[in-house]
């Protein structure tokens, strides 16, 4: 099983260096198609996702929605300011938040369809940008039960770490609950490459401590996970590190590789002792500004027993393109599979299709399409879904 795992990811390092050298434009990234490669400027956290900085929100009036008449932004620099421009703040002080209601519907072969009224996500944030240190924390509800990120009951907070920054944000140390640094960080938690890494942002942060570097060419990322002190007992929380390092060559197409390993005295899903990896690679590109692709895959493994009887090998990957006709309106495509090798021999595969709207200031609506293909032994049960969310943010 090693020497599988290292073939992989030797595998994946030749792969990504093959594309730094012939500059393919195969990849992804929201911002790409604007020459964001990276996620600094915008949000507090350097992998991005979260917390907006001032720039962060005027860019998302400015870039992101779509604008219907030429002179409609007559003062870019008030929506930088929190509440929609509704009042300011210090300047060492972010305030945000996030509100996500949406509709579900399920229909899975032979079984009758469920519909669900979801909140998805009613989050408050607040940051500090003081010299050089650095906070930022999240707390809000959910719907539903069993969160990961559960503080109490439907209280969650996905996030609280303090850090400080020096060479002009260059370099970061933080300590706290913090998203894990591993592959491409998307609002599509239930995508099996976040799944099935356990890398997602919904509820997977960990605690931890984390080193963070952003140039201009490259950045990197490399945190000791010490577990989620926000579970109990002990057993379930899983040690060990996750990482990631990004090239960007050109402004419009980054490639990065990740690496993940972790031990757990009881997995929380397995119930046993569990060594637990993932190691991959993603692009990220913007061909021309119309279009952006992404593209992610990942050996995954679990050690359940020194012998490695329980252990499994397996290969999760995912690709999507978003074309964005107008701006602020997104027509998304997505494929992925899911091969989780051991004695589950079948793959299982997924197609996504979706319509993503930034109709207003800091506010889009959002309607997905979901149909996959789930291998349970040697049989595959369809599983069609329908998802509609709308999205409001501070």
């Amino acid at each position: 099983m090693v020497r599988d795992l290292l073939r992989a990811v030797v595998g994946a390092l030749a792969l990504i260096f093959t594309v730094l050298l012939t500059k393919n434009a195969a990849g992804y990234a929201w911002m790409v198609r604007h020459e964001y490669a990276g996620c600094s400027a915008c949000h507090v956290d350097p992998d991005g996702a979260g917390l907006l900085t001032e720039y962060g929100r005027a860019q998302g009036e400015t870039l992101l929605r779509t604008h219907y008449g030429s002179g409609e932004v007559e003062e870019p620099g008030k929506v930088k300011d929190f509440l929609w421009g509704l009042f300011a703040t210090p300047d060492w002080l972010l305030l945000g938040g996030s509100l996500r209601p949406a509709v579900l519907t399920v229909h899975a072969d032979g079984a009758p369809a469920s519909t669900s009224l979801i909140l998805m996500e009613g989050d408050l944030r607040a940051g500090i940008r003081a010299g050089g240190f650095r906070a930022s924390v999240s707390a809000g509800a959910i719907s539903t039960q069993g969160s990961l990120a559960s503080i109490a009951g439907p209280f969650v907070s996905r996030e609280h770490w303090a850090g400080y920054a020096w060479d002009d944000d260059a370099f970061m140390v933080r300590a706290g609950r913090m998203n894990l640094p591993f592959g491409i960080r998307s609002i599509e938690h239930p995508f099996w490459v976040r799944a099935t890494t356990r890398t997602d942002i919904n509820d997977e942060q960990q605690h931890g401590v984390s080193f963070d570097y952003t140039g201009s060419l490259w950045r990197g990322t490399l945190m000791a996970i010490l577990g989620n002190y926000q579970i109990t007992p002990d057993a379930f929380r899983e040690r060990g590190y996750a990482g990631l390092f990004e090239m960007a060559p050109t402004p419009r197409l980054a490639v990065g590789i990740s690496s993940l390993v972790t031990h757990a005295e009881k997995d929380i899903d397995l119930g046993v002792p569990n060594t637990r990896q993932a190691h991959g690679l993603y692009v990220r590109a913007s061909p021309f500004k119309a279009l952006v692709v992404l593209g992610e895959g990942d050996v995954v493994a679990n050690t359940t027993s020194p012998t490695d009887a329980a252990s499994s090998l397996g290969f999760v990957s995912m690709l999507q393109a978003d074309v964005e006709p107008i701006q602020g309106l997104h027509l998304i495509a997505t494929g992925e599979s899911l091969s989780p090798g051991g004695v589950a021999p079948k793959s299982s595969a997924g197609a996504w299709a979706a319509v993503h709207w930034f109709f207003l200031p800091h506010a889009d609506v959002r309607f997905d399409f979901m149909y996959r293909s789930m291998a349970e032994g040697v049989v595959a049960i369809p599983v069609t879904s329908v998802l509609t969310q709308l999205h409001v943010y501070l």
